[in-house]
């Protein structure tokens, strides 16, 4: 009897470690499913990711050829060698200078751009603001009233005769 207690002690410690373990490996997270589904920002973080690991083993691509290449002008002599050098040396350069300067490039089309977005915001506000100001010079004209309430014409009028005259010319 004791040893049945034992062995059903401890087939209920491991029937909940084995519980346990399903619920570790089958527990679904909606909210990482969506994530990954449906965020833009996700798949943007993977294409980049993707990206840096293309650029570097580009990168480790030709240091290999580089290495290879000086290793070859080595054995066929120091003079050429130096050559090699200075070629791969200059081609560095010119990646580096070239980058650099699309780097400005689309540095100065953000500058651009932003202070075009700048001017733009400013005409809008300036057009509502003298919007605002005109629909409030005619309320002012057509509320204005005798002190028996009636409306008074004259301003009316001469709304009228604005109208007139600028559809006119």
């Amino acid at each position: 009897m004791k040893g049945d207690k034992k062995n059903v002690g401890n087939k209920n410690r491991q029937k909940k470690e084995d519980d346990e373990k399903e619920q570790r490996e089958k527990t679904f997270d909606k909210k990482k499913y969506r994530l990954k589904k449906y965020s833009n920002k996700y798949k943007i973080n993977q294409w980049e990711e993707r990206r840096k690991k293309t650029v570097l083993r580009d990168f480790h691509k030709e240091l290999k050829r580089d290495q290879q290449n000086s290793t070859q002008a080595s054995i066929n002599s120091n003079n050429t060698s130096k050559d090699a050098q200075e070629t791969s040396n200059s081609k560095k350069a010119y990646a580096f200078h070239k980058a650099k300067q699309k780097y400005q490039e689309t540095k100065k089309e953000k500058e651009r751009k932003k202070q075009e977005t700048v001017r733009i915001k400013s005409e809008r506000e300036e057009a509502l603001k003298r919007y605002k100001e005109k629909k409030m010079q005619t309320f002012k004209v057509l509320s204005k009233k005798t002190k028996k309430g009636q409306p008074i014409m004259k301003g009316r009028i001469e709304m009228l005769l604005e109208k007139i005259q600028q559809s006119v010319t």
